[in-house]
């Protein structure tokens, strides 16, 4: 049986530097949904850079989360 995939939306998920809290580094993570399905890495990275400029806190790291149904 042949397997059908369906393109879903993206998410976009950044995880942030809060500092050190007990000796331990605490992190929070922030989640942007129904990014377009087709949109390239770069364009993704793009926009999280820009929207990062506005944090106080630095970046961990940039997910890009790619959604697909396979039926």
């Amino acid at each position: 049986m042949a397997v059908n995939e369906s393109k879903n939306p993206s998410s976009l998920k950044i995880k942030l530097d809060l500092g050190m809290v007990d000796g331990k580094t605490k992190v929070r993570s922030k989640t942007f949904s129904n990014l377009k399905h087709d949109a390239t890495s770069q364009n993704v990275y793009d926009v999280a850079e820009s929207l990062m400029a506005l944090q106080e806190y630095d970046v961990l790291e940039t997910i890009k989360i790619d959604n697909t149904t396979l039926l």
